[in-house]
């Protein structure tokens, strides 16, 4: 048998401490742009309510928040291991928060990038802009135009990527500056800040903007760097739409070296006698795949299908660059065009696990599309593409439908009984559509009729546990009045059949948000809600403090919930559940605690051992005793004797993996044949022994005893049958049972890698335990 090396089981102990956090690293939360955290453990339907769930506190600062908030777990910042809000502001200004402490804290750091531009004093001469003038009003946007965009972080550069705008008041030369700045101290990186500047060859926009050598500009005072900054294979993406529709305007994309901030890609989409078609999308962040292509949606502006590419869909290729590969325009892009009816008022959601694609823009019509094949120039009724229907306002005539402002925003839930799209539009309902085997009911699938939205242009967010029915949330900000300027609500409405289950004005002041910042998402990490404001402000939602309550009990190993399993590990989330500050058991006379921090926890009267304690989180192993029964009782039993009390189902086995990482997902703590941990950089030979770290495997033989550190001489066994794949190959079990020197409980399989398995650093390995597999799957690197 292999048996577990110290240095490893140190690192299996930890997952039992550490929980599955969230890091927010680009808006919308992921590159598919989905506006959703399926990684949320702590806040659900049972606790966002007036009564558990409100304001917390709110982070000042120095400008409007226009950007969605980022959040990193566990970063090291001034010699303590934080967790960490960045918050970009119209003033120029980021700031690091901690963003467990509260709204009184000063930022960890904080640094302004210079002048903010006044959004109705531009100083365009009637040579470049005969209107003379910086475009249309913003009737919210009033005082500032400084960083507008949401950023990117890159973890493994350390480096916050910021676009900010600014005027220098002696030369009167307005620039958009792309900056790296360290996460753990605000200081630039890379040689920036860059200035964003390029040219591309054209004829211009109809002789308005006269290209020199046949060459156009990219002037910054005639554009708004309004979508989140996309990284993407080492490059940060950054695209441009109008600074209020004056002419001539193009949309703009560049793309700078994530190492270096050098320039690499520069695409112009209306470069040849032809004019508009922003890429704005409602603040939301060009797609990516990770195969190397670009998705976006333009505005209004003139289409040739060669050179100039308004109201369309565009995959991109960056392979040299940045060129059409493919594209999507509706038939009616012309009537669209002249009635300023944006494809692009959102931009593209990649559908996550398939080929689709979807794009629904101010006409309210709903695109999905074959990724591989966008359709090209729509034919009749644009029957070429996959679906499209009018989800907006299906009441509207074609006309009305071509003429109005129906949706800037939307969120979905990629949920194994059905993926749910989330849309608000103007003057209509909130409502949802379910997809099943790729294509949506056309029949809303939950709308809510009772609360109103003042304008159509919310932030949106779902929060949930992967596809856990309780877990399921969407967040949405609305405006009370209009025009804005205006009063905002933050809501949260059961993701299934969008009750509302909580919103900020229910309490009077308690809760009260601020002014509405149009577009701007808010951020659900780790159960806390932070949510921009024009307020000069970020608002933290989060589970009150002095009211007990248990959010989540989940598989340590997995994070998943479900059922539990005699022996199993499990996490407990919650509120006011142990003491203020942390404990974590040691074993006394080979055996854990049952008792720590003034804890106890009881599963149908039965004393669990435990592993670690806090106010928001507890660790236990659940007593074998619990076996044969279909429900427990568990009772988190305070210091002061009240018990707070939870219902769970019991199964034979939950399996699952460890992860290296303590993430639930990735690398396997899985050891090789030597005892070293199994990684990339040091995979394990096909025919040679692995030891795979496993929860959940149910009832040993001979029977467990709760809290006994395992014997390496005659440990007890699983007691069901163990099978393991490893690349989708059965390997040979050589042992299946308690891990030698770790609870019981925690258990230890020992396999032959497969002869027959393709070798790789990411090799898919699953658990079955009986008739139940493993709810999570792990991987292993094998040459």
């Amino acid at each position: 048998m292999i048996r577990v090396a110290i240095r490893y089981s140190s690192l299996i102990l930890s997952t039992w401490v550490l929980h599955a956090q969230v890091n927010v690293l680009t808006g919308g939360y992921d590159n598919n742009r989905t506006n959703a955290n399926l990684s949320e453990y702590v806040l659900n339907k049972s606790n966002v309510n007036p009564t558990q769930f409100g304001k917390l506190y709110s982070f000042p600062v120095d400008g409007d928040v226009y950007a969605q908030p980022l959040y990193v777990q566990g970063l090291h910042v001034g010699g303590v291991t934080r967790n960490v809000l960045y918050v970009a502001t119209m003033n120029n200004t980021v700031y690091a928060f901690d963003a467990d402490a509260s709204g009184g804290t000063a930022p960890l750091w904080s640094r302004n990038l210079g002048n903010a531009v006044n959004p109705h004093a531009f100083d365009i001469p009637p040579s470049v802009n005969p209107l003379g003038g910086g475009g249309e009003a913003y009737t919210d946007i009033l005082d500032q135009i400084g960083i507008l965009s949401t950023p990117v972080i890159d973890l493994d550069s350390n480096a916050i990527y910021v676009v900010h705008f600014t005027i220098d008041k002696t030369t009167k030369v307005y620039s958009h500056n792309v900056h790296a700045l360290d996460l753990a101290t605000g200081a630039e990186k890379f040689g920036g800040p860059v200035m964003i500047q390029g040219n591309v060859t054209g004829t211009g926009w109809g002789g308005i903007d006269t290209p020199v050598n046949g060459q156009i500009p990219f002037i910054s005072n005639q554009h708004i760097q309004r979508p989140a900054l996309l990284l993407a294979n080492g490059t940060v993406y950054v695209a441009f739409g109008s600074h209020g529709d004056a002419p001539p305007w193009h949309g703009w994309i560049m793309g700078y070296d994530a190492a270096t901030l050098q320039q690499t890609a520069l695409f112009n989409t209306t470069s040849n006698d032809a004019g508009g078609a922003s890429v704005w999308q409602g603040g939301r962040g060009m797609a990516a795949d990770g195969n190397g292509n670009i998705f976006c949606a333009t505005g209004n502006g003139t289409f040739d299908g060669k050179a100039a590419w308004g109201e369309s869909v565009l995959r991109l290729s960056t392979n040299g660059g940045l060129n059409v590969a493919d594209f999507f325009t509706p038939e009616e892009w012309s009537i669209l065009n002249g009635a300023d009816t944006d494809v692009g008022s959102t931009g593209p959601i990649l559908i996550p696990g398939t080929n689709l694609l979807f794009e629904i823009g101010k006409e309210g019509v709903l695109f999905v599309l074959n990724r591989e094949n966008l359709g090209g120039v729509g034919t009749t009724n644009n029957n070429q593409v996959v679906q499209n229907f009018q989800a907006a306002d299906p009441t509207l005539t074609i006309a009305q439908q071509q003429t109005d402002f129906l949706v800037f925003n939307d969120a979905f839930w990629d949920n194994i009984g059905g993926q749910i799209l989330y849309i608000w539009p103007h003057s209509a309902p909130l409502r949802s559509y379910r997809m099943t085997n790729g294509v949506f009911n056309t029949t809303n699938f939950a709308s809510n009729t009772t609360v109103t939205n003042a304008n159509p242009f919310p932030g949106m967010t779902v929060s949930a546990y992967g596809s856990l029915s309780s877990s399921g949330i969407l967040w949405a900000t609305s405006a009370k009045s209009k025009p804005l300027p205006a009063g905002g609500t933050l809501h949260a409405f059961d993701a299934l059949n969008l009750t509302e289950l909580w919103n900020s004005d229910m309490s009077g002041d308690r809760d009260t948000l601020g002014d509405f910042t149009k577009f701007a998402n808010p951020t659900i990490a780790n159960g806390k809600v932070f949510t921009p404001c024009r307020s000069r402000e970020v608002v933290v939602y989060g589970l009150l403090p002095n009211v007990p309550g248990v959010a989540a009990v989940v598989n340590s190993a997995s994070f998943s919930y479900g059922s539990i399993a005699p022996g199993e590990l499990v996490t407990i989330f919650g509120n006011v559940l142990g003491p203020t500050g942390a404990t974590q058991a040691g074993a006394i006379s080979g055996r854990l605690p049952s008792s720590l921090g003034g804890i106890e926890v009881k599963f149908n009267g039965k004393i669990a051992p435990l592993l670690y304690t806090s106010a928001g989180q507890i660790n236990a192993v659940v007593p074998f005793d619990v076996a044969g029964q279909t429900s427990v009782e568990m009772d988190v039993v305070q210091s002061n004797g009240t018990a707070i009390s939870s219902t769970l189902q019991v199964a034979d086995a939950n399996p699952s993996i460890f992860a290296a990482n303590s993430s639930g997902s990735g690398q396997g703590a899985i050891l090789n044949h030597d005892l070293s941990p199994n990684s990339a950089s040091n995979p394990a030979a096909r025919g040679t022994g692995v030891a795979i770290y496993v929860n959940g495997a149910g009832v040993t033989k001979p029977g467990g005893t709760d809290g006994l550190l395992a014997p390496s001489v005659n440990p007890p066994l699983i007691a069901q049958t163990v099978k393991v794949t490893i690349g989708g190959v059965d390997a040979k079990v050589t042992y299946q049972g308690a891990a030698p020197g770790l609870v019981e409980g925690m258990s230890q399989v020992n396999v032959t890698v497969p002869a027959g398995v393709t070798p790789g650093p990411a090799v898919p390995v699953t658990l079955t335990v009986g008739n139940t597999k493993s709810v999570n799957t792990v991987t292993m690197a094998v040459q």
